[in-house]
């Protein structure tokens, strides 16, 4: 019977909206699919369709919990036939009472979705338990919210949406009525997103519209749907509302970006009360931790509000793990950590994943593509949990390495991960750029860091006029930065301008060395880290012996790649000019470029020799 009973759908389908998941495939392996609107289960069973039996059958069915769909449709077929069933389902899904969740055959290889779940929308479960909203009060704390946005503006289009708002209804410019609040949902978002969009117009701020729909609408797709009336209707130009209200390209990426901070803390607070277990115990430092996390459990109580039922077992196992603490019993309490409390804490994150507010609490707002490399992109994104907007480095899915780099795509994966180790754990400098937030424990790898106002490859095209005073600054930082990670014992391998990141501050750029995916520990002597031959620099400014053999950098490999950034930033042109074009410090260009028995054998050689032609030429100015 069920073989000929399959549901399908057009995803894009005008008023159904559909959301993804991803995983490490090449294909999505899940589709949720719902309705945009939603008008009351009243008004769909009595539109003019004939089919309400048929749907009060399905809709009682359904109040019971979500159904598996096969068994789901069995059961129907044997009182109505399958092309009843399957209007009914068609109707119920774009009116937005049921939702649908559709899994993907072969996400090796193509896309092919079959149903798999079938349950209510929240929004008609809502209405059937009596939970629908008053809408009166929310009328009112729509004007209420509506007001405070505005008060105090002097856009011009203040008036026309306070007149809105006392009229309970939208007029466009010839005096028509498009929209009143008996269609709450559009009258709501079209008077937010206006107001919105005056309130951050006038305090010189911006915010993804995806963020505000979730504050609004807890739907991060909503009010872009009712963006272009907006724009329309408040007489605003559609890019001038998009350059405040930022759109998004989340629904791009290959999967989300989602990391819930709280719980990634406790992992690392749990993995610190077991180190300490481990070593010789001091009840001081053991007392403070487990007070960090006492108090980091309380916070993801809070977030979690009402569903605490997902954090129940991880409660008990840590109410055990305190009881050893307190009797002292160290070793059972360690035991009780690996065994059991650090794998419930891995449950406990993809439960809370699965909890759509979590998901748009936590999930980053990618706003645009800022720059790709050989094994991954960055991307601008706003972080929804700081409401700031930052860069993310997303490292490309694992096939996309299997199929371009056959079995060396796994390199790939272990140069991001070293780069994120070398920033987060062990590099730590006022020039190399700093790690935020990071994701590694499943694909898609990604960390964040600060969005730079410019790339020194930017920087330079863009500030031709810029002095020399300007540009020996920003190289002094670049030294100071790679001064470091020699100190270190550590050197980069691909230092050149894209990968020298500059911010603006008030007294000046500061510098930030990033992309430490080349970047060397003389210790290390895997296959994958020092052997490797792929991506092993930007030829311009790679040391030559590099470039024939990524396994021969040393630190003169970083020392001839400073010459040719001194001689770009001096001259704004490719080090291979260096021969016919000369710069002020040009013995200083030519010796850390030369062959490596003649090049600065040391960083602290190379800046020596720097600082004396810089005085030398300071002096020469002074006498001038």
């Amino acid at each position: 019977m069920f073989q000929h009973a399959i549901f399908k759908i057009d995803e894009h389908h005008v008023g159904l909206e559909v959301n993804t998941v991803y995983k490490e495939y090449r294909y999505p392996v899940e589709m949720l699919a719902c309705g945009q609107k939603y008008d009351g289960i009243e008004t769909t069973l009595n539109k003019p369709h004939g089919k309400k039996i048929i749907m009060e059958f399905v809709i009682n069915l359904l109040l019971k919990g979500p159904k598996q769909y096969k068994p789901f449709v069995n059961q129907i077929l044997q009182r109505y036939t399958w092309l009843e069933l399957n209007d009914v389902l068609e109707i119920l899904l774009l009116d937005g009472v049921i939702q649908i969740i559709f899994k993907n055959q072969n996400p090796r290889k193509m896309v092919n979705w079959l149903p798999k779940t079938i349950q209510l929308d929240p929004r008609a479960m809502g209405n059937l338990l009596g939970n629908s909203p008053d809408y009166k009060l929310e009328l009112s704390k729509l004007k209420d919210t509506v007001v405070r946005l505005v008060t105090g503006s002097q856009s011009s289009i203040r008036k026309n949406l306070l007149r809105w708002v006392e009229e309970e209804e939208i007029k466009n410019q010839s005096g028509t009525v498009v929209v009143d609040c008996k269609s709450f949902k559009k009258y709501k978002s079209i008077l937010l997103t206006v107001a919105y969009y005056i309130h951050l117009k006038e305090t010189g701020r911006k915010l993804p519209l995806r963020y505000i729909s979730n504050q609004v609408w807890n739907k991060p797709k909503l009010l872009s749907l009712y963006k272009n009336d907006s724009a329309l209707l408040a007489g605003i130009p559609l890019n001038e509302l998009e350059s405040v209200l930022l759109p998004d390209i989340n629904s791009s990426l290959y999967a989300p970006l989602i990391l819930i901070s709280p719980v990634e803390k406790l992992q690392k607070l749990i993995t610190e009360l077991s180190d300490i277990l481990e070593s010789d115990i001091k009840k001081p430092e053991l007392l403070i931790c487990l007070n960090k996390t006492d108090y980091c459990t309380q916070n993801i109580l809070e977030i979690i509000a009402d569903d605490n039922s997902v954090t129940d077992n991880y409660l008990k196992l840590y109410d055990v793990l305190k009881n050893d603490l307190v009797e002292g019993n160290y070793r059972k309490a360690r035991l009780t950590i690996i065994n059991d409390l650090e794998p419930s804490i891995k449950v406990l994150k993809k439960q809370l994943l699965k909890i759509e507010r979590m998901r748009q609490q936590f999930e980053l707002i990618a706003l645009e593509e800022i720059g790709s490399g050989s094994f991954a992109r960055v991307y601008k994104v706003f972080d929804p949990e700081y409401k700031k907007i930052v860069a993310c480095k997303v490292l490309f899915p694992r096939s996309h390495f299997k199929q371009v780099y056959g079995n060396d795509g796994d390199e790939y994966i272990i140069r991001f991960k070293r780069e994120v180790k070398l920033l987060n754990e062990k590099l730590q400098h006022n020039n190399i750029v700093e790690v935020e937030k990071l994701q590694l424990e499943g694909a898609p790898f990604w960390f964040t860091m600060p969005l730079a106002s410019y790339s020194l490859e930017k920087w330079v095209k863009e500030n031709g006029g810029a002095s020399e005073e300007q540009r020996i600054q920003i190289f002094k930082q670049i030294i100071s930065g790679v001064k470091y990670l020699h100190e270190e014992n550590r050197y980069h391998r691909d230092l050149a301008p894209n990968n020298i990141l500059l911010y603006d501050m008030d007294n000046g750029p500061v510098v930030k060395i990033a992309d430490f995916g080349l970047a060397k520990d003389p210790e290390s002597m895997s296959f994958f880290t020092g052997l490797s031959k792929r991506g092993y620099g930007q030829e311009n400014f790679t040391d030559p012996e590099q470039l024939n053999n990524l396994a021969k950098s040393t630190n003169l490999s970083d020392i001839y790649s400073l010459g040719a950034l001194l001689y770009y930033l001096l001259s704004g042109k490719l080090p291979k000019k260096r021969k016919y074009v000369p710069v002020t410090y040009q013995n200083v260009v030519m010796r850390a470029m030369d062959t490596r028995k003649n090049r600065y054998q040391t960083i602290c050689e190379f800046e020596n020799d720097f600082n004396k032609y810089l005085k030398q030429t300071g002096e020469l100015r002074h006498i001038t």
